[in-house]
């Protein structure tokens, strides 16, 4: 039951935040407070980033200027603000296709999670470096329809495309991708999310940690796929 709340609790998250920003969008798009609940998750989520790598001044120098472009936009105001929530967008789905495409040149980056999940044969390695293309153009297809439906159509279907329609959309394609991954390839070990977030986890933590958790009996069993 613990388990299922903690899977469940992100995307009931997700969807409050998607419809609250969709409402505050539509009825006050230039009010600093939908700047402040819009932008801040990004601006916190990089700003984490940053701390937890060791680049504490660059967290704390964002921090800084985003306070302070909020407070500059709450004294003086814009007369069209919505660019900005395109912009953020259009970054965002950008940066993530850049991740997965760079990722491309070396190991790819879906290749080195199912390594952490499963023992891959050559179809599957295949497979994986397939999926990670189809994650960096599905990302920048992402990004492009936006700045489409912005320039072609009113402000409020884009609001609706990017904060309804991109949840859905990318609830599809990993809901779609479970499906095919296991019809192509039956040979791939049947895990759960959790169990693969848990293995993600496991893969970048340091050794002397991961000692540390086997002594203390805190790592996950082998058994935990299902």
């Amino acid at each position: 039951m613990t388990m299922l709340l903690a899977l469940a609790a992100p995307f009931v998250l997700v969807a409050c935040y998607s419809l609250g920003a969709q409402w505050l969008m539509l009825h006050a798009p230039h009010s600093p407070a939908t700047v402040a609940f819009v932008l801040g998750p990004v601006v916190l989520g990089v700003a984490t980033g940053l701390w937890t790598s060791g680049r504490r001044a660059l967290a704390l120098l964002l921090l800084a200027a985003a306070g302070g472009g909020l407070g500059w936009l709450a004294w003086c105001g814009l007369p069209d603000i919505t660019p900005l929530y395109v912009a953020e967008y259009v970054t965002v789905y950008g940066a993530m296709a850049w991740l997965f495409w760079r990722s491309l040149r070396g190991t790819p980056l879906i290749t080195r999670l199912a390594r952490s999940v499963h023992r891959l044969t050559p179809d599957m390695e295949r497979y994986t470096v397939r999926l990670t293309r189809a994650w960096a153009l599905y990302f920048a297809g992402m990004a492009l329809l936006s700045l489409l439906l912005f320039e072609l159509l009113p402000f409020g279907w884009w609001a609706l495309y990017a904060n309804i329609g991109s949840p859905l959309a990318l609830g599809a394609f990993f809901l779609g991708e479970h499906v095919l991954r296991y019809r192509w390839h039956p040979e791939f070990d049947r895990a759960s999310v959790w169990a693969s977030v848990q293995a993600w986890r496991e893969r970048r933590e340091p050794p002397a940690a991961a000692t540390a958790g086997q002594e203390g009996g805190l790592t996950q069993p082998p058994g935990s796929a299902r």
